[in-house]
């Protein structure tokens, strides 16, 4: 029995030993399996942004951080954009909703006259405007964010009155001209000239005018003035073009609050509708060249 007991002892202890042994050689091997990894603060480096990508600047893919409870203002320019009606907002309008889209931001703007919609924006804070066109008088008056298209002014008048128009002489410029109240036209058209200048707060009230024989001529944007037209159910053939003294861009405008980030992420935009055919889809409806 002593036998026995001793010969499973020894068993016993041979298997003790050989677990030993065993569990030794395990962690020896997950030892050198860990110091084969690099430690998480030795890792390698991550790849550096290139030198001339700014360290703040947003992604294009990012919400863009407009001032809080920022307001958007607008004027009816049918068939760009107006408030209602069946082709409502306009090609422009849902230019500036698929803009509005890629921003993460709603662009349905409020709509004044024009010349309250540019006060609204240079007084500001916080305030967004479309559209408007650049000049040295508002320069530094707004944040110029985004060019939106491009626009030719002409003079225009009734079909009688077609061989004034096109005689560009003295006679030409003691017409009576209608311009919209706070547009750039009146001072360009001082500096070519004339001087019987009437202003109006929107284009039917042009148009009446033009009609009752209280104006000669109208300057202004080829497509609102043609889009004015059909608005208000007038022959466009009843009408007559002059001569073109300018062609100017035209802007998404902020106030002075918002920043030139800001500005860049609304450019960014504006180039990924360029780049998927979105923009040219609103320059062939609103009939305008690129």
């Amino acid at each position: 029995m002593s036998v026995r007991f001793a010969s499973t002892g020894f068993q016993v202890g041979q298997l003790r030993s050989s677990m030993a042994c065993l569990f030794t050689a395990l962690a020896l091997a997950s030892g050198l399996s860990q110091a084969a990894e690099p430690e998480p603060d030795r890792a390698a480096p991550k790849a550096e942004r290139p030198a001339s990508v700014g360290a703040s600047e947003p992604s294009p893919s990012e919400p863009v951080n407009w001032p809080a409870g920022f307001q958007f203002v607008s004027s009816e320019f049918p068939p760009l954009i107006y408030a209602k009606g069946a082709g409502a907002p306009g090609a422009l309008g849902e230019l500036l909703a698929e803009l509005g889209h890629e921003l993460r931001h709603d662009l349905r703007p409020s709509f004044y006259p024009f010349a309250r919609a540019a006060a609204l924006v240079r007084r500001g804070p916080s305030v967004l405007m479309a559209p408007l066109v650049r000049s040295p008088e508002r320069e530094a008056s707004v944040k110029w964010l985004a060019v939106l298209y491009r626009q030719r002014y002409c003079l225009y008048g009734k079909k009688e009155v077609e061989a004034r128009l096109l005689s560009d002489d003295q006679a030409l410029r003691q017409s009576r001209v209608a311009v919209l109240r706070g547009a750039v036209s009146r001072e360009r058209l001082r500096s070519l000239g004339f001087r019987n200048i009437i202003e109006e707060a929107d284009y039917p009230r042009i148009l009446r005018r033009l009609d009752e024989g209280t104006v000669d001529l109208v300057y202004a944007a080829e497509p609102a003035f043609m889009g004015a037209l059909q608005a208000g159910g007038r022959e466009v053939r009843a009408y007559a073009e002059g001569p073109s003294f300018d062609t100017s861009d035209v802007w998404l405008v902020g106030s002075k609050d918002f920043s030139e980030a800001q500005a860049g992420q609304v450019r960014a935009a504006l180039e990924r509708l360029k780049a998927d055919g979105r923009y040219a889809k609103f320059l062939q409806k609103a009939r305008l060249k690129s």
